[in-house]
């Protein structure tokens, strides 16, 4: 045999050993990284910001992580999730870890933007549909003509299947409202016809919109065609017309 040929053999074996070693190395190298998160990298801070209705000692229960967890073994998901369902006005949560030994909580928490009415009082609801509270007393903007299934707090609305096209739109039609600060401005939202919505503004104007649109566009046309109107003037404003155009018929 000759040489040429014998030094390509080891050549072929040395290669296949270095391949061997190199996945080696890094499996090694890589338990070695997990081992070192394990041992040394512990929860002993918790930081809370963004909270306005909940002190950090309550975010901190609710995140139901405790002193000595592993930083990298939690699961940022499903603490941020048991966070959402115990604090109920808490909208979303962005989690960070801090090295060695921090965890970050930051919140992003909502308001009622609208209140099933039920007698003198009813359940609260952010604009993005999620169930806040029950309140005994009048709160905010109202809404009529549906009522939720099986309510509790922290959950998301669920209505009757024949409710939830106009649960949608009522929806929309909120985080278009908080968007463009209307809010305030609307006190009724009457979800009782299967065709509108209809919404008492201003405590001047009754608006006639559909069940589902660009809430964004209606609700900015029906601003500029109130800003056309005399401050006594008083009616309704039909929004469900051809090209969403804005029609006004005095009272």
């Amino acid at each position: 045999m000759s040489a040429a040929r014998k030094n390509r053999r080891r050549y072929k074996k040395r290669g296949r050993f270095g391949f061997l070693y190199k996945v080696l190395s890094v499996i090694a190298l890589a338990a070695a990284v997990f081992m070192g998160a394990t041992v040394f990298f512990r929860v002993e801070n918790v930081e809370v910001t963004g909270n306005i209705r909940y002190d950090a000692a309550q975010v901190e229960q609710a995140s139901g992580v405790s002193r000595g967890d592993n930083l990298f073994g939690l699961n940022k998901y499903d603490t941020a999730a048991r966070i959402r369902r115990t604090l109920p006005y808490v909208e979303s949560v962005n989690i960070r870890r801090r090295l060695p030994d921090t965890l970050i909580l930051n919140l992003n928490e909502c308001a009622a933007a609208a209140q099933f009415s039920n007698g003198e009082g009813g359940w609260l609801i952010s604009a993005s549909g999620k169930l806040l509270d029950w309140s005994d007393a009048p709160h905010c903007l109202r809404v009529v003509g549906m009522d939720p299934v099986l309510p509790e707090v922290g959950t998301a609305l669920t209505v009757k299947p024949e409710y939830q096209t106009r649960a949608d739109g009522m929806i929309a039609l909120l985080q278009a409202l908080q968007e463009l600060d209307m809010l305030s401005r609307a006190t009724r939202l009457d979800l009782s016809s299967i065709t509108c919505i209809r919404m008492e503004l201003d405590d001047r104007f009754t608006v006639k919109l559909p069940v589902s649109g660009d809430f964004s566009y209606l609700l900015a046309a029906m601003d500029k065609a109130i800003q056309s109107l005399e401050p006594f003037e008083r009616g309704s404003l039909d929004l469900t017309v051809k090209d969403y155009t804005v029609v006004f018929s005095p009272a």
